[in-house]
């Protein structure tokens, strides 16, 4: 699970100062919103279109979350220009998925508190505990919470947040897998995805380790 967590390497190889952490995030929402009012548009009928909007908006922080897992690694494995100014807005896509999730919880939420229906114990729980995850994640993307807390507490809560959140669409898209009726192809490209992250990961670990070090560093 080593090569899951988001602390895999020192992020100072990659310049931290984000440039476009405004737009990235206000796409995000605004993609978000616009899947969960167009579902509940063409689902306006189904009894199922606020949980149908949750679905598909999670799906989007799906990949979200996986463009933020590979975008420094990729850096490190191919180290041009380009790369190093996604991998400087790493913290922006992070950010991006906490409000994606967000909205994705609120359509889930949503029935319980527009139509009265009753929320089962279970969801009740899941929700919960999403959202303290997506609140230590929300912490754990602003550069002042590593100079408060200190370097370790930092990367314990990137590990604790980005090992839940992959997890979490790991599970959902193997107990779709293993279903008797598959008809969805999503789930077999979102378990994918999550397993390309994470051997793009080891691969952009195993390269910084092996990197030869800096006389500076040497020195110090």
């Amino acid at each position: 699970m080593v090569a899951v967590d988001s602390a895999l390497a020192p992020s100072g190889d990659v310049h931290e100062k984000t440039v476009f952490a405004g737009p990235i995030v206000l796409l995000a929402l605004l993609g978000a919103a616009l899947l969960a009012a167009g579902t509940l548009l063409f689902e306006m009928k189904n009894n199922f279109a606020w949980s149908d909007a949750a679905e598909n908006v999670s799906r989007f922080s799906l990949l979200v979350f996986v463009a933020a897992m590979v975008v420094e690694p990729l850096s490190r494995i191919f180290p041009t220009k380009v790369t190093e100014a996604l991998a400087r807005e790493r913290g922006s896509l992070v950010l991006a998925f906490v409000i994606v999730s967000v909205v994705s919880l609120a359509c889930d939420l949503a029935p319980s508190q527009l139509d009265g229906e009753k929320l089962g114990l279970q969801a009740f729980a899941y929700a919960m505990l999403t959202a303290g995850i997506l609140l230590v994640t929300l912490f754990s993307a602003h550069p002042a919470t590593k100079k408060i807390l200190g370097g370790p507490v930092w990367r314990t809560m990137q590990r604790i947040a980005t090992t839940y959140f992959w997890l979490v669409f790991t599970v959902t898209a193997l107990d779709h897998i293993a279903g008797p009726n598959v008809t969805d192809r999503w789930w077999g490209i979102s378990l994918l995805l999550l397993i390309t992250a994470v051997l793009v990961r080891f691969t952009g670990t195993l390269l910084y380790k092996l990197r030869p070090t800096p006389a500076s560093e040497k020195a110090a």
